[in-house]
């Protein structure tokens, strides 16, 4: 088989040359498409942002009410202790309405906490997310097209590398090529192996001593009994 060795080997070396460069395109192109995180970074900072207004919006809110039942509580002892009010059935009221007051001033207060470390939580958050979107920014503004002109230049270098490999296909036997395509795709992109003093070089198995035989006598495909790969004499 010499003839076919001799092509099928020719292949093996075109296709390895366009498994790396198709690698390097590949590699390239998810680099550019990392350029999608951006618009992601940017609605996240957005969203972070409206979320800090209306959490700092809620605090202020809830500290103006807690102020404004401070003062009242105050207002309502005022009035039970300043003797302003002499009539039992009156004193019963504000006593009662300063209870309640106290109460719901409490709450307030309770709440004040858990809303004030939400606000810090979004605030830090935002500021987090505006420094790394800032970052992303200026290296993809700084690498961007040094990137495209990579992916250019190595699209075009693929695209001629397939048309070497169709030249270089188009003299192997269809039976032998659909078999070299098979074992491209099984044997992760080696389908030929050469044979030293009787040993597979792929996978270092030492040949039956008829397959070796076969190797030698014959012009058909001989395939390694452990590997699988098209095996050609050194």
């Amino acid at each position: 088989m010499q003839l076919s060795g001799d092509l099928l080997l020719t292949l093996q070396e075109v296709d390895e040359r366009l498994t790396k460069k198709q690698q390097q395109l590949d590699q390239l192109n998810a680099e550019l498409e990392g350029q999608a995180e951006i618009p992601v970074l940017t609605e996240r900072a957005e969203h972070e942002r409206e979320t800090s207004i209306e959490r700092r919006a809620h605090l202020a809110r809830l500290e103006v009410d807690a102020d404004a039942l401070r003062e009242r509580v105050e207002e309502l002892e005022e009035r039970i202790y300043g003797g302003t009010v002499t009539n039992l059935r009156e004193l019963t009221a504000v006593e009662e309405e300063q209870a309640n007051a106290r109460r719901e001033l409490m709450q307030a207060e309770e709440s004040l906490g858990p809303a004030r470390l939400a606000a810090e939580d979004s605030e830090r958050a935002k500021e987090e997310l505006t420094t790394t979107l800032a970052e992303r920014e200026t290296t993809w503004a700084e690498s961007a097209p040094k990137l495209r002109r990579q992916s250019r230049a190595a699209a075009k270098e693929v695209a001629v590398l397939e048309q070497e490999r169709a030249e270089a296909s188009k003299n192997v036997p269809a039976d032998e090529l659909m078999l070299y395509n098979q074992l491209l795709f099984r044997r992760h992109g080696v389908a030929i192996a050469r044979v030293e003093r009787g040993v597979c070089l792929a996978c270092h198995i030492t040949l039956p001593l008829k397959e070796a035989s076969r190797l030698r006598r014959s012009d058909a495909i001989v395939t390694c009994g452990n590997c699988g790969r098209i095996l050609i004499p050194s």
